[in-house]
């Protein structure tokens, strides 16, 4: 008599997040969860006999193109290495993983055949993932059951159904398995755990845990143990290094003293992660925000020829990066459209090779800014500041060209006569595919390059004589860089000048500002006169006109 089962059973079932359906099916999700063991009941009277009376079940691969509809109401389409569970006409359920509903048990049922199985754990990952669904019962058989369970299983279902629903169990099983599985004997070594865990542990401490964890101690010595394996735990511990695992969690991984493994340099990791938050220190303290974002970006903001994965999640996040500026760019664009006009942000982070390209990673750091007000020179003097950490030989030359960059509003960074990075204005057709209408700075510097500088730091006393500054102020016809500004002033200095800045821009007028001193003493007008004569003359020369 099918029914509702009992508060108890169900409210078992409803604390392992199962739901009660009749007191026929219950028992075999009990029992799924009691004992580890799945099982399956089907109505007898809905299988199709080959003779009058003969109602059985047999276990086969699946036809090509087979379809089952399960108890899920969803259609599925077989493969043929599939195992079903089938009576003589067709499949009624998939084995391992979830029934059919032509066979199900309802209301009217009055006789049930159940079936207990050990299946393959490959075979049923290998189904689940073809018909795409993951049950209760395909997760145990895929981690592997426990072999001797099968019948116990069946045993105490049938009991427990005639208990709860009437009826007769007929006499006699229909047992197909061979022959049964063999125990899994192991050699276990005090030498060896003592060698893998770094710790002694008393064998006889060894061999009591297994004892309590349901291993069977067959012969042992004051060194070493044959140790048999329990049915229940024959798929995940199959050797001496698994017997291991199981004494040290027990006894206690905290037991384990904390060390490096000898085969990584522990200083040149230090220094490298040392440095990098240095970095990172010094950018935020330039107002900077660090941000993190994602290696895999859309296919349209990829660059030329990225690599590509093979099974993404999404087609927004199917390519590796070849450049960290999509992502800075999505990044000011997610802001933007938050109301947030000020954005200052940076990343440090992996870049991959094109598909036509070489197979080495790159490290970088970029940034992107963005805010009323900011120009050009403001991130240059960002720049600058930051990589007064590396050299004081920093140059900035014309970019020649650049996916992401305006040529006229770009430039190449170079330390040392090396290049090493860009910094741009972010050129109109690139902020249109970011649907951003803001001027958008950008900067990329090759971290790996960075970190092969050496620097030295040379620390020198405060100057004891005062300065001498004088303001000349230019204007520059287009095509005349500011480098180029920079080098004829220092050329024609003299040996006092201490250091040249731009200090104001408007249109085509630049106004630089250039300081004299002396290391021991203090320079007057006449001394710093005729250098300054000589700078006009040269700029003059060159083809700028002075501003009286």
């Amino acid at each position: 008599t099918i029914k509702e089962s009992p508060e108890w059973l169900k409210l078992r079932l409803q604390n392992a997040g199962i739901r009660s359906i009749n007191n026929v099916v219950d028992v075999t999700n009990y029992i799924l969860i009691a004992l580890g063991q799945p099982m399956h009941a089907f109505d007898a009277d809905k299988l199709v006999s080959q003779k009058a009376g003969l109602k059985n079940i047999i276990v086969r691969k699946a036809s090509v193109g087979e379809k089952i509809t399960t108890l899920d109401a969803v259609s599925h389409e077989l493969e043929q290495d599939n195992l079903v569970i089938a009576d003589y006409d067709r499949a009624v359920a998939i084995a391992g993983v979830i029934g059919g509903n032509n066979s199900e048990v309802s209301q009217n049922s009055t006789n049930i055949i159940l079936e207990s199985a050990y299946f393959d754990p490959a075979s049923i990952i290998k189904t689940s993932k073809v018909v795409k669904t993951r049950t209760e019962s395909s997760a145990r058989f895929e981690k592997g059951v426990d072999w001797n369970m099968v019948e116990t299983a069946l045993d105490l279902a049938a009991s427990m159904i005639q208990e709860l629903a009437g009826g007769t169990v007929l006499a006699g099983k229909i047992d197909i398995k061979k022959k049964d599985k063999e125990e899994i004997v192991v050699t276990l070594r005090k030498e060896k755990i003592a060698k893998v865990l770094g710790i002694e542990i008393k064998f006889e401490r060894s061999l009591k845990i297994l004892k309590g964890l349901g291993f069977k101690i067959l012969k042992s010595t004051k060194s070493t143990a044959k140790v048999e394996i329990p049915s229940f735990r024959a798929l995940d511990v199959e050797r001496e290094i698994d017997l291991i695992e199981e004494i040290i969690r027990i006894e206690g991984y905290n037991k384990i003293p904390e060390t490096m493994p000898k085969s990584i340099k522990r200083e040149i990791i230090a220094d490298s992660f040392e440095k990098i938050s240095q970095l990172k220190s010094i950018l935020a303290d330039l107002g900077l925000f660090e941000v993190q974002t994602y290696t895999l970006v859309d296919p349209k903001h990829g660059g030329e020829s990225p690599l590509t994965v093979s099974n993404p999640m999404a087609i927004e996040e199917s390519v590796l990066r070849t450049s960290l500026f999509p992502n800075i760019m999505s990044v000011i664009n997610h802001n933007i459209r938050r109301q947030v006009n000020d954005v200052r942000v940076f990343e440090f982070g992996k870049v991959f090779p094109t598909a036509e390209g070489n197979d080495q990673e790159n490290e970088a750091i970029s940034g992107g800014l963005s805010f009323d007000g900011c120009d050009y020179f403001y991130v240059k003097g960002i720049l600058e500041s930051f990589l007064s950490e590396f050299s004081k030989e920093i140059e900035f030359k014309k970019i020649e060209n650049s996916p992401w960059l305006k040529i006229d509003k770009g430039s190449l960074i170079l330390i040392n006569g090396k290049v090493i990075g860009e910094l741009g204005l972010v050129s109109d057709s690139i902020k249109q595919k970011f649907d951003i209408a803001k001027d958008i700075f950008l900067f990329n510097l090759d971290l790996n390059k960075l970190l092969a500088l050496t620097s030295t730091k040379i620390y020198s006393p405060l100057p004891k004589y005062p300065k001498i500054e004088r303001d000349l102020a230019m204007f520059v016809p287009s095509g005349v860089t500011y480098s180029s500004i920079i080098t004829l002033i220092k050329e024609n200095a003299g040996e006092y000048l201490e250091s040249v800045e731009l200090f104001d821009t408007y249109k085509n007028s630049q106004a630089y500002r250039m300081s004299f001193r002396s290391s021991d003493k203090t320079l007057t007008d006449n001394e710093i006169n005729p250098f300054f004569s000589k700078i006009i003359a040269t700029l003059e020369a060159s083809g700028l006109e002075i501003r009286k």
